[in-house]
């Protein structure tokens, strides 16, 4: 009963603060702003697939040390040795998977491009 108590205290005085986090974040309490600075949802799914497709190269440089460290490891026994050229050829297969995301992406906003269809195709820097 005590924490159930403190519970609903602590939802109540939470829910009373949110309009004036509302307010916070604008200038003008009237009008609703957008805190995402992205302008429509194409540019939102654009930046979540740059962010997604930078993390992956990460991974899979990390992944390819790893099967690295598994030949390492195998030490001549055939199922280990097996297992490793496996999980170095699925590594490789997902990096081409990966990266055909972004080359895809980009062969479909140039095509659109240039026949003067209007779409947001914002290149990140990571991008060559």
């Amino acid at each position: 009963m005590k924490y159930t108590r403190a519970f609903c205290l602590a939802v109540l005085a939470l829910l009373s603060s949110v309009p004036f986090v509302t307010f916070a974040v604008c200038d003008d309490p009237t009008k609703l702003c957008n805190p995402i600075t992205y302008n429509n949802l194409t540019e939102f799914f654009l930046a979540i697939l740059d962010v997604v497709v930078q993390f992956s190269l990460v991974l899979i440089v990390f992944f390819l040390v790893y099967a690295g460290f598994q030949f390492v490891t195998a030490q001549g026994n055939s199922e280990k040795l097996q297992k490793a050229k496996q999980m170095l050829v699925w590594i490789v297969v997902g990096a081409f998977v990966i990266l055909g995301v972004r080359v895809i992406r980009m062969a479909i906003c140039g095509t659109l491009q240039q026949i003067d269809v209007q779409v947001t195709c914002k290149a990140t820097n990571a991008e060559i």
